[in-house]
């Protein structure tokens, strides 16, 4: 189970868009709602291929404290958490190059509207897959 975060979740249930998904595999197809839907039964996969990523619109500015994310086996082993106000100018406001999956619990002082996951190294040789991109303020 994944470490209780303090807040709501402002991710949840928001619209998500991704740069690509997988159509097909048992349980498929693996569209982005998937990874803000607040479940663990369910993810988001992405295309075979680097760079990607995913993004969430919390539908008006909020502060935002922590990003939580539920790697999947396939997991970012290089990747930013970028936010922005109006969804073109973007920021980042955490970076990694050493990530190893499982769960990731990055602290944020920050207000956003979009929270996104510059993806630009897989972990595996299969795409990126996320059982919860959740967004806390």
């Amino acid at each position: 189970m994944p470490p209780v975060v303090p807040g709501t979740d402002l991710a949840r249930g928001r619209p998500t868009t991704a740069s690509t998904y997988q159509a097909n595999g048992d349980g498929g197809p693996f569209t982005p709602d998937r990874a803000t839907d607040g479940s663990f039964t369910t993810r988001w996969a992405s295309e075979w291929a680097d760079p990607q990523w995913i993004q969430v619109d919390l539908g008006r500015t909020a502060a935002i404290k922590h990003v939580q994310l539920g790697w999947e086996d396939a997991y970012g082993a290089a990747y930013e958490v970028q936010t922005s106000v109006d969804g073109a100018g973007w920021t980042t406001a955490y970076s990694t190059a050493s990530g190893d999956g499982g769960f990731d619990e990055i602290a944020l002082n920050t207000s956003a509207r979009y929270v996104r996951l510059n993806l630009t190294r897989r972990g595996t040789a299969y795409g990126y897959s996320l059982w919860e991109f959740g967004v806390y303020g």
